[in-house]
């Protein structure tokens, strides 16, 4: 039961996170590798709202870019051993439920062996 709860409060903490190292221009290809980047860390995606209170140069092209490049990140991420990430102590933000929907049992299986472990 803590480890559902510790995953529930990192959910929340890591909704009201701001991004930071966003592009500072309106090219797409920058927008596409910090969404890379944010997948691969395996951050929640920013809807086009969120992003735009923090750059001046979000549109709907940028935006499109952002999200695919989320989601090639995003796939990088959940293709790792969610056993391993609980293990190390890593967070793990729910992002990979639709991709895998074992992942988040995995992670909590790995947690569950370090904190025993300790």
């Amino acid at each position: 039961m803590k480890q559902i709860l510790i995953v529930m409060t990192l959910f929340v903490i890591a909704g009201c996170t701001t991004p930071n190292g966003m592009p500072d221009n309106g090219n797409n290809l920058p927008w596409q590798t910090y969404g890379q980047q944010m997948g691969e860390k395996g951050l929640i995606e920013h809807s086009q709202q969120q992003l735009a209170k923090h750059s001046d140069y979000v549109t709907d092209e940028t935006y499109q870019a952002y999200q695919q490049g989320y989601q090639a990140g995003l796939k990088t991420y959940c293709s790792q051993n969610a056993a391993w990430l609980g293990s190390t102590g890593q967070p793990y933000r729910g992002v990979c439920d639709n991709i895998d929907p074992f992942f988040a049992q995995d992670y909590l299986s790995g947690a569950q062996s370090r904190s025993s472990g300790l």
